[in-house]
């Protein structure tokens, strides 16, 4: 995390080529930049523009209707870079680990399905209400605190057992059986026919023992 925001301010601007652009610091901005990204109803290109508004759009004093700051204009992809990189605090993607991430298309998380969760888990833990609308949170806070929360929270638990594969020759078959009414019981709606074939997939090789 550059910089660091135990010893300096989390940062309200970015570099775009060279000039210095503040952006949208929120963390309701990250959280609807994250719901955009995973919205497959949204083509890519429309994404990108949306996620630049997000972050740089400004209302015209005159006419009201946001703009983009000329920097941002004129260097869209690096506007890009820099409010992704802003997104991503700064940090260097991690490398991959074998086995540490749920199999490839398997959705594990939702910010509409699961704000309940995370609205409870904020109160519990760190005492904060999400639910508070005068409430101002740094994106780097707010993510540093998601990320961070205990094995024990309701959100990560529904991650956990989203992402779990049940493997009865592994597990053993009531393992496996109280595993998979976990998935059931947690399992996120389709949004699309792939998603829609992987949940019948998943439901059918459980039942065939496969």
């Amino acid at each position: 995390m550059d910089p660091n925001i135990l010893l300096e301010r989390a940062p309200s601007a970015v570099q775009v080529d060279s000039t210095r652009v503040p952006l949208s610091t929120s963390h309701r901005t990250g959280i609807q930049v994250m719901r955009l990204t995973d919205d497959p109803s949204v083509g890519d290109e429309e994404k990108a523009r949306a996620l630049l508004f997000l972050y740089f759009g400004r209302a015209d004093s005159r006419s009201g209707r946001l703009s983009l700051p000329d920097a941002v204009a004129e260097n869209p992809q690096l506007g890009m870079e820099a409010a992704l990189a802003f997104f991503n605090l700064n940090e260097p993607k991690p490398p991959d680990v074998p086995g540490a991430r749920p199999p490839a298309g398997t959705r594990v998380f939702d910010w509409d399905w699961d704000a309940g969760r995370v609205l409870a888990d904020f109160q519990r833990e760190y005492g904060i209400d999400l639910a508070d609308g005068g409430l101002r949170m740094h994106w780097w806070r707010f993510w540093s605190l998601f990320r961070n929360l205990s094995e024990s929270s309701l959100t990560m638990q529904a991650v956990s057992v989203r992402g779990a594969v049940p493997d009865e020759k592994k597990m053993g078959r009531e393992a496996a059986e109280n595993l998979m009414k976990r998935k059931t019981a947690l399992m996120l709606p389709a949004r699309t026919e792939e998603e829609a074939l992987q949940l019948t997939h998943l439901r059918y090789r459980w039942a065939l023992g496969v």
